[in-house]
């Protein structure tokens, strides 16, 4: 079913416009723009938004949780700026 969004009327004149320059309804348009980004964004590193995904989760997963925890004292401001003072 299709839904309905509010659009700012000038953007839709733009996309209606847009639209009819290319000799297609403004569904098959927007379409198309959300079909190239998709496209560009894949071209740009070769992977798709779900493969870099996958990788960033592989990646983390790599790394342990075990590690100890830094104390308030080694977080502190004076500790960070001993040296300045």
């Amino acid at each position: 079913m299709p839904k309905m969004l509010e659009v700012d009327p000038q953007v839709a004149s733009k996309i209606q416009a847009r639209a009819r320059e290319r000799g297609v309804s403004v569904d098959v348009y927007l379409r198309q723009l959300i079909d190239q980004k998709e496209t560009e964004s894949e071209g740009r590193n070769g992977l798709s938004s779900k493969e870099r995904v996958r990788l960033l989760r592989e990646w983390a997963s790599g790394h342990g949780t075990n590690r100890p925890l830094l104390s308030d004292e080694a977080i502190s401001r004076e500790t960070i700026y001993r040296e300045r003072s």
